[in-house]
């Protein structure tokens, strides 16, 4: 079987990485498939951003007991209850890892994104 390889230059590369970073096309209009990206781990906690989602900027911790959204300006939450044991840990990771956070929601962002990107 014959192998064919092309040199491809930096611009194109850059674009092509940018459009996989938005998730896959799923029809012709160019509409793209919800994804998640996970920020980090904390144990059993997983830390989400989803590509495209409602006001404020916010992100999601799950694990196998629940889950809750928390907005990424300031960490409080958006929902009444859930994870109420692990708020101190999700604060703490949160007083660290909050430039993580902008930069995953920035990076996630279709260009059709409503949200758009991080204004703090």
């Amino acid at each position: 079987m014959t192998h064919w390889e092309v040199e491809v230059s930096g611009s194109e590369v850059a674009e092509l990485q940018e459009s996989f970073n938005q998730g896959p096309i799923i029809d012709d209009q160019g509409r793209r498939v919800l994804v998640e990206r996970e920020v980090d781990r904390i144990g059993d906690l997983k830390i989400i951003v989803y590509s495209d989602e409602h006001p404020p900027p916010h992100f999601l911790v799950k694990c196998s007991e629940g889950s809750r959204r928390f907005k990424i300006s300031d960490c409080s939450p958006l929902d009444d209850t859930g994870l109420e044991k692990y708020l101190r840990n999700i604060r703490k990771w949160h007083d660290k890892n909050k430039n993580l956070l902008i930069t995953t929601w920035d990076r996630s962002r279709p260009s059709d994104c409503s949200v758009g990107v991080y204004r703090g």
